[in-house]
């Protein structure tokens, strides 16, 4: 890796050939990090397809006056002319990124298959094994070669491995569809996952959340927990601490201000819950 301002960093450019541009994608760039404490990126816009795999550590991403936290295993697409910036989350803790630059007629609809717009550009835990054996495949096999060795067999090794990676993906984002095609066939479920996601910020307990699914509450705590695989204290619990960091990382309010925001209905309640989910106080300086 060769140091830079706020990272050290591998960076591969590729210049695609006509027989590459033949085809319905190719690979401009890819290149993989591991951030300084101060790595910020942005706000720019990229002019082609970028995909930004989290390795290790926590990434918080800001784009149309949104922002997210991004955790191992998540994903988040950049797309053409689109202004996004981004940096690391925890400083004291180590960043690690991968990202694949690309272009192509079929790079819109395969993103959009993954269900990954303009608007929604983020893949949450969407990680597996197989796919870090396919994006480390292809690092290593345009690393390993000489800049002169970029013939027609290695523009097809190159767009086998390139699309292998698509193809995992696919294979994940099927299986995710699978198991919400399950929530959506019992519709008090998908009902209740609507209402807590719509008014987790407004101190709903889970009584409340029983009573709109319209079925007991034991019953419905132990068919969420089958089904989602997180009790739906923990789930509610889990909206309320990442929408309070990243209220929290904005920085333009207080601490108390962001209690209040995600329904708790004191400083002290909310610290306690924040510190025994990240494990430090809201106030550190993160």
């Amino acid at each position: 890796m060769q140091e830079f301002a706020h990272e050290y960093a591998q960076q591969l450019y590729l210049n695609p050939s006509e027989f590459i541009k033949m085809s319905g994608l190719w690979c401009l760039r890819l290149g993989h990090n591991v951030a300084k404490p101060n790595y910020q990126v942005g706000p720019k816009r990229i002019e082609c397809y970028s995909l930004h795999f989290v390795v290790e550590g926590q990434l918080l991403l800001q784009y149309e006056d949104r922002d997210a936290i991004l955790k191992p295993g998540d994903i988040c697409c950049f797309f053409p002319d689109e202004s996004y910036s981004y940096r690391i989350y925890e400083p004291e803790k180590t960043l690690k990124l991968i990202w694949i630059a690309f272009q192509g007629p079929q790079a819109a609809p395969l993103l959009q298959s993954l269900g990954l717009t303009q608007t929604t550009p983020i893949l949450r835990a969407r990680c597996s094994k197989e796919v870090w054996t396919k994006l480390y495949a292809l690092l290593h096999f345009i690393s390993d070669q000489p800049d002169s060795v970029q013939d027609i067999g290695f523009s097809l090794d190159l767009q086998e491995k390139l699309y292998a990676v698509f193809a995992v993906l696919m294979k994940e984002e099927k299986a995710i569809n699978d198991a919400k095609g399950i929530v959506d066939d019992i519709p008090w479920l998908k009902r209740s996952l609507d209402f807590m996601q719509l008014h987790y910020m407004e101190g709903i307990s889970i009584k409340e959340v029983a009573e709109v699914a319209g079925v007991h509450r034991s019953y419905f705590s132990d068919i969420f927990k089958k089904m989602i695989g997180v009790s739906p204290n923990r789930y509610l619990y889990r909206l309320k601490m990442e929408k309070a960091a990243a209220l929290i990382s904005l920085g333009d309010r207080n601490i108390t201000e962001v209690a209040y925001t995600v329904g708790y209905p004191s400083l002290y309640s909310f610290s306690r819950a924040y510190s025994n989910y990240y494990g430090y106080s809201p106030g550190s300086k993160r």
